[in-house]
């Protein structure tokens, strides 16, 4: 599996290469990879605007931002073209049945230029938004080329959202509740058939781990369409699919194949996705910040803690949420977003609490240099309107490194840690000294990385079970755990949370 960033940079890339106009936004992985600057609903209105012009548009999201977002592409009327890429962790499919929009799911490089150039082209034909889902399972090669950008001037009929414009059939409908025959007819076009016997619908999503196992449905006709919403079900008399999920079967009324497989395919793409997100780099201080911090809760303390919504992360592979970089362990809550309660701008979030008067607790917002620059109006509210109670700890890396000079502008008071890679632990007990204190603590990121990692001395190891359930990939169990020191990042939670004294640092030669 290439990595997300790779992937989705050569994507937008491509899109780029293939549209007018490109809009990216969402949520939990796009804030990780890309400077958002609109919320989903919104980018699906300014879409919106851009096709009216005319303009071919294309917006990229997570699947978080499409379920967000489904109200505004449910009413969205399209003159140029508005084609939606979801990259899917999930699935989307029974969502565009919902509202009624076309989805294609390609399966590779040369496919995807195909649903590119389809729903293009076919959006401004038929007037309505396309659906195009993408994923971990979808390679895109490098050197893969868009389709070319129509170049065309921006005009625009003040008339055209008028519904009259477009016919009667426009104007006694308001909300679009079917996907034009045309659409349908398109969907038969779009169909490879592999083989001979029966009939088995193979998903898009699914076709990178089949193309690899076709010896074993042998006596089987394969069959793969672009679209998955229309199903072209006219041409295709499926007595099976293979898919990711359940809902080509439900939809067609038919039994599913391969499906352990399939199923367990799927969950070491969502493994390797969670590893890539959880696990971001050596040294990463975010996970033992979060847990130092719940740890010194009081029993009669009910703080509030806000994260920065580009430290989300997603770590179950049955819905969505955020695990905010720490598991928890067993003297931890249940769920540790439990404990992080709430994840925006902490700017606006210490404001909102400040103006309802919360003082059961205090308020703890670790936040992105990068969010601090952007959110420059709301520093001088708090520093003139908060006076205790709050601790908002910037860390720093390479990028915004102007967020210093931004508080010194406003004459801000703050504190610096200096977080040593190297020294995590030790660096960190600064952190909580000064914790009482509150304000403004600038976590200040130094050190080489890699010099050091985590093993287990069996001497003390009774088994208990504590560094298995922080879930990191490079811990393993055979009689005793096992630490892969090719795995290890240095982070340090494994020693943190072994309560026996079991787990050592060590310096590779």
């Amino acid at each position: 599996m290439q990595g997300i960033r790779e992937s989705l940079t050569r994507i937008a890339d491509i899109l780029r290469d293939s549209f007018n106009e490109l809009i990216i936004t969402g949520y939990l992985i796009m804030n990780k990879l890309f400077d958002i600057r609109v919320r989903p609903d919104t980018a699906i209105n300014e879409a919106e605007v851009l096709s009216s012009m005319f303009r071919d548009t294309a917006v990229l999201m997570d699947s978080p931002g499409f379920l967000n977002s489904l109200g505004s592409l449910s009413t969205v009327k399209v003159r140029g073209s508005l084609v939606v890429f979801v990259y899917d962790i999930h699935d989307i499919r029974p969502f565009c049945e919902l509202i009624g929009v076309p989805c294609l799911e390609p399966w590779d490089s040369d496919s995807l230029v195909t649903a590119i150039k389809e729903g293009r082209d076919y959006s401004e034909s038929f007037e309505v938004p396309y659906v195009i889902r993408l994923g971990p399972w979808l390679n895109i090669d490098e050197g893969t080329k868009g389709i070319g950008v129509r170049r065309r001037e921006s005009t625009f009929n003040k008339n055209w959202g008028e519904p009259i414009r477009w016919g009667l059939n426009r104007l006694l409908s308001d909300l679009r509740k079917d996907i034009p025959k045309e659409v349908s007819a398109r969907s038969q076009d779009s169909i490879v058939i592999i083989g001979n016997g029966d009939n088995v619908l193979v998903s898009g999503s699914s076709w990178p781990l089949i193309k690899d196992m076709t010896g074993k449905l042998a006596g089987f006709t394969l069959v793969r369409s672009l679209y998955v919403n229309p199903l072209p079900k006219d041409l295709i008399k499926a007595k099976y699919v293979i898919d990711i999920d359940d809902f080509l079967a439900n939809r067609l009324g038919v039994g599913r194949i391969m499906i352990d497989e399939v199923d367990r395919w799927r969950n070491e793409l969502l493994e390797k996705l969670t590893q890539e997100l959880f696990f971001r780099r050596a040294g990463d201080p975010l996970m033992l910040i979060e847990w130092l911090l719940t740890k010194q809760r009081s029993p009669s303390e009910i703080p509030i803690i806000m994260l920065d919504p580009t430290y989300a992360h997603i770590v179950d592979d049955n819905k969505l949420k955020g695990s905010y970089d720490i598991i928890p362990t067993y003297f931890e809550p249940y769920d540790f977003d439990q404990v992080v309660d709430i994840v925006t701008n902490p700017l606006a979030g210490i404001l909102a609490l400040a103006r309802a008067n919360y003082h059961y607790g205090n308020k703890i917002a670790v936040i992105n240099p990068c969010t601090l620059v952007q959110s420059e109006d709301l520093i001088n509210e708090i520093i003139s309107t908060i006076n205790n109670n709050y601790l908002l700890l910037v860390v720093m890396s390479d990028e915004c490194k102007d967020a210093l000079n931004l508080l010194a502008k406003y004459n801000v008071k703050y504190k610096i840690v200096n977080y040593d890679e190297n020294e995590p632990l030790s660096s960190l007990n600064e952190l909580l000294s000064i914790k009482d204190s509150w304000g403004i603590v600038i976590l200040n990121i130094k050190g080489s990385v890699g010099k050091y990692v985590y093993k287990i001395n069996n001497e003390y190891c009774d088994n208990c079970g504590d560094c298995l359930r922080i879930r990191c990939p490079a811990i393993y169990l055979e009689k005793n755990p096992i630490i892969d020191t090719n795995k290890c990042v240095s982070c340090g939670i494994c020693q943190v949370v072994c309560s026996r004294g079991a787990i050592t640092k060590v310096k590779i030669a």
